[in-house]
Parts: structure tokens; sequence; C-alpha cells
């Protein structure tokens, strides 16, 4: 049985290497040198309000955010609040 042809995609993904926007905040779009990974388990509500959310604030901003841009941000909330 022959392959199934693959759609074509790439209308629809953003390279890793895209350079920062120029309207983008400093420090936004600048590689981290990660030390770490960490895995976070989402139930399937969960990870469509996270898709939600992220859908809204591009929305409202204009810019691209990234599902990882919404949690580092959650974590070094919390963090600061709880005094980490």
């Amino acid at each position: 049985m022959p392959p199934r042809p693959k759609g074509d995609l790439d209308a629809l993904t953003v390279p890793k290497d895209t350079p920062a926007a120029p309207d983008r905040p400093p420090g936004e779009g600048v590689p981290k040198n990660y030390a770490h990974t960490l895995s976070l388990r989402l139930t399937a509500d969960q990870y469509r309000r996270l898709r939600r959310f992220v859908a809204a604030e591009e929305d409202r901003t204009g810019r691209r955010i990234t599902h990882q841009a919404i949690i580092e941000d959650a974590l070094a909330d919390w963090l600061d609040r709880n005094g980490g």
C-alpha cells in the first residue's frame, strides 16, 4: 500500500528561528538559555481554556503568544506572590 500523502501545513507553521517582530517588547523573541525541561499534564478542559485564552490574547494584542510564555508568566507571578 502506498504511503498516504501528507497535507501541506507550511502556511500554518511558525518556524522557531523566526526573528522577533519589531513591535514586540524587549526580550520577547530572544532565545532563552533553558537548563531544565518540565512536563505539564492538562485535562482536555484545561487545554481548551488555555487555547481560547491564547487566541483571545493574540486577537486583543495583535501579537503571537505561545503556551510556553503564558505558563512561564503564570509561574513567575505565583512564585512572586508566594515568596519563591
